[in-house]
């Protein structure tokens, strides 16, 4: 029997690109069922977009096209329309939308207007950016689909070749990303102790503003690679912007991050040193900890771990807990990004390990994967625990910081993984 969640695809990954833009607003055209769930994940994942949490409200929200919910607003398409054509609703939704005062508008085509070629064309009359998706990428990974919406929204919104470049963007973070915004705050401590500037992070808590700007930067700095390959191949094209990083995988673990910020900071010619200091101490008081369960007879080594997860966090996932920890991975899946397969299979065959690709009915001491998957494998006996890295998360509320990335992230993990060893002895 095998046994699987549903997995985010391409819409989704394409509405929350253009979600994650602070001042943009997306209107689905199509029928109502394609509009609640990336609602509510707009809402859960970003509820903060406007200096106040957004959340359901029937009073607030009641009005045509939104349906109570703050965000994703949609055409509700019937049989009738699918016959004569949207560009009515189109257009009342797109007038109600621009009340909001949005700088940018995305307008994307359900799996079922897609289908029938609806066009998106419109009668209103908008004063700021409207990017269309009339044939969004569907059956692909969210990280494909987050990548075509960012390549349309650079397309609509035009930022300029700059003169005059300083700092860096954060490219490849999505507010799909579980504590997108945690993350963001520790990779930004680290590289603004190296003297580096982030100007933005392109795609997850930016404006428009920012992207029309971010031509200024000197470097783009690559976080999950699966998310913004082509992003950075648009950036060098037609802006003159290399980018960082990206060869590492997410900067997590470790060896992970600290070749992340050298790569940033050689790039620039930067100090890495401070960072580095930091890192270093976090080395120490982790072997602390291990130097304390090898005396107990208690170590992690040779335990086991599978990993769920896109391919760029699943690799150093991997390599960290393996070369770290000596813990012996037996399952690891990148989901439909099969980006980052090759390098994981050879890191597999160069250490002489067998895996299989089921981690969701193979049996591990731990689970790296996300919050749904890590509770149904408990509940079958599958694994004793597991570490969130993926939405949903274990935690419906977050009052302390839960980075996934970053220096803050590779403690938690290394926190989390050791608990869980210690609570299944």
């Amino acid at each position: 029997m095998t046994f699987d969640h549903d997995r985010p695809e391409g819409l989704l990954g394409a509405i929350l690109t253009i979600e994650g833009i602070k001042d943009s607003a997306t209107i689905v055209n199509g029928p109502t069922g394609c509009k609640y769930y990336p609602s509510s994940a707009s809402e859960s994942s970003y509820p903060d977009r406007s200096g106040e949490a957004q959340t359901y409200n029937p009073f607030k929200y009641y009005r045509e096209f939104f349906f109570s919910q703050p965000r994703v607003p949609c055409t509700y398409l019937d049989a009738n329309d699918y016959i004569m054509g949207s560009s009515g609703k189109l257009d009342r939704a797109v007038e109600s939308v621009k009340g909001l005062g949005p700088k940018m508008i995305g307008i994307i085509n359900s799996p079922g207007a897609a289908l029938i070629g609806e066009e998106l064309s419109l009668k209103t009359v908008t004063d700021v950016p409207v990017v269309r998706m009339e044939s969004p990428e569907l059956s692909v990974s969210v990280g494909a689909g987050s990548q075509a919406a960012m390549l349309k929204i650079l397309e609509s919104v035009s930022p300029k070749r700059r003169k005059r470049k300083k700092g860096v963007n954060l490219i490849g973070m999505s507010i799909w990303h579980l504590g997108w915004q945690d993350s963001i705050n520790d990779l930004k401590h680290l590289l603004e102790m190296c003297g580096v500037t982030v100007n933005a992070t392109i795609g997850a808590g930016c404006t428009v503003s920012d992207i029309r700007n971010s031509g200024s930067a000197e470097l783009n700095a690559v976080v999950y690679n699966d998310f913004c390959s082509e992003v950075a191949e648009w950036y060098d094209e037609n802006l003159g912007i290399p980018s960082a990083g990206s060869e590492f995988g997410a900067p997590i673990g470790f060896r992970a991050l600290e070749d992340w910020v050298s790569s940033v900071c050689n790039e620039l010619g930067k100090d890495s040193s401070k960072a580095m200091a930091e890192i270093k101490e976090k080395r120490r008081r982790t072997a602390t900890v291990l130097s304390t369960l090898r005396s107990e007879r208690r170590p992690p080594r040779g335990h086991t771990f599978s990993v769920a997860a896109t391919g760029s966090l699943a690799y150093p996932v991997t390599e960290f807990l393996y070369s770290y920890l000596g813990m012996i991975p037996v399952a690891v899946s990148t989901g439909m990004d099969c980006t980052w397969d090759g390098k994981i299979c050879s890191f597999m065959e160069a250490n002489d390990l067998e895996i299989s690709n089921d981690v969701f009915n193979t049996p591990a001491d731990v689970m790296i994967a996300d919050g749904n998957n890590i509770a149904s494998a408990i509940q079958r006996n599958i694994i004793s625990g597991g570490f969130d890295v993926l939405r949903p998360g274990l935690y419906n509320m977050d009052v302390l910081e839960r980075p996934v990335l970053g220096l803050g992230g590779t403690v938690r993990l290394l926190d989390s993984v050791l608990n869980i060893l210690e609570r299944s002895l």
